[in-house]
């Protein structure tokens, strides 16, 4: 049945326990889920109430033009808006799978990777074999092209993810393109999902715009809207239809005012200034959580997103454990069975209670370690 190939993301499951822990009076440090209740966006925050008066009228699936336009002038200058379509960004990854595949086809998935590969690729009836991304140490991205060919079987296609949830690493986008050196003459169809590309903190350049590929970026993170549920995409004509074929099937489209919102914000000049001044933010965050931890528990130090992977032995006893000490983090096994023996935690959370919540974490690990 349907209903068997139709999985829930699991830190919504996580997100419910925090919530119920937290309705019973306790006070909950919440590290579970990329949620971004510390910064808040102002100045998107009035365009939307702007554009809320006007009437509420169907989009083109495919996005309004001129949110296209403002996507490419922002993200992709030398592209053309026809190559864009506009949708939530977790949708998209299993529209960009839709686009390229038939069912039983083999893909390549990131293992730790955004549990969202492994549950589009289960709906859509493909097969699905995972490649290592290091979790210990130096930043170093793995060879694909040598991976394939010790496969001995082609995939139809490839999901990448840099800079990665959840480890918060971005690589080198040289070595990604080395690793891919050979994929598209392959006809293996690439997917990369880019939604922290804007969010690294060191000199590390993620990009890697020469391979042809199906990309998706977000509004939700780099401008702290989650919950406006704005992604776009990237790709050649024939998956960009498919990809709005679905929006049309599934949820029609995104609402206009909201497009139209987005569109005037990402052609300001604050939307630039609110990146920037949440990268610093992000980097001070991550300083902090670096020199209250031991090298054993941050074993790779994150250079971009809101997220680290701590080293607690067994990730669902350590999850349990903490969270009866009321901080909520997500069980690194939900990302894949390299990282189940660790937790993810997300630095986003609100910046006065930011401190406290860095210290019942720190208290709780230290109690943990002795408990091992």
């Amino acid at each position: 049945m349907w209903r068997d190939r139709i999985e829930a993301q699991p830190m919504f499951d996580i997100l419910s326990m925090a919530n119920k822990r937290a309705e019973t009076g306790n006070y909950v440090a919440r590290m579970e889920i990329g949620d971004t209740p510390g910064f808040k966006n102002s100045h998107l925050h009035d365009l939307i109430s702007k554009y809320s008066v006007s009437e509420y009228r169907y989009s083109p699936s495919q996005g309004e033009k001129v949110l296209r336009e403002s996507v490419i002038a922002s993200q992709w200058p030398t592209c053309s808006p026809d190559n864009i379509v506009i949708g939530p960004a977790n949708f998209l990854i299993t529209a960009a799978l839709a686009s390229c595949t038939t069912p039983n086809d083999l893909v390549l998935l990131p293992d730790p990777g955004f549990p969202t590969y492994r549950l589009s690729a289960n709906f859509l009836g493909l097969q699905v074999i995972y490649y290592p991304i290091n979790i210990i140490g130096e930043k170093a991205f793995p060879d694909l092209d040598s991976f394939v060919k010790d496969l001995g079987v082609r995939p139809k296609a490839i999901v990448l993810n840099n800079p990665s949830n959840p480890l918060g690493i971005a690589f080198n986008g040289e070595a990604i393109k080395f690793a891919l050196r050979n994929f598209s003459s392959m006809g293996i169809s690439v997917i990369i999902d880019e939604t922290y590309i804007n969010l690294v903190y060191d000199d590390i350049y993620p990009m890697i715009d020469e391979i042809p590929a199906t990309r998706i970026r977000t509004l939700s993170k780099e401008h702290c809207a989650p919950g406006l549920r704005v992604g776009y995409a990237l790709s050649d004509s024939d998956k960009i239809e498919t990809m709005s074929n679905l929006m049309s099937l599934s949820i029609s489209c995104i609402p206009q005012f909201i497009q139209f919102a987005v569109a005037e914000y990402l052609q300001k000049p604050t939307s630039k200034s609110f990146v920037n001044d949440l990268k610093s933010e992000m980097k001070r965050r991550f300083g902090l959580l670096s020199a209250a931890l031991s090298p054993e528990s941050l074993p790779s130090k994150p250079n971009s997103t809101f997220y680290a992977m701590l080293a607690v032995g067994d990730g669902d006893t350590a999850f349990k454990f903490l969270l009866d000490r009321n901080v909520s983090t997500c069980p690194g096994v939900k990302f894949g069975n390299s990282s189940k023996s660790f937790v993810r935690v997300s630095l986003a959370g609100a910046e006065e209670t930011f401190s406290r919540d860095i210290q019942m974490l720190i208290d709780a690990i230290a109690e943990l370690n002795m408990n091992l």
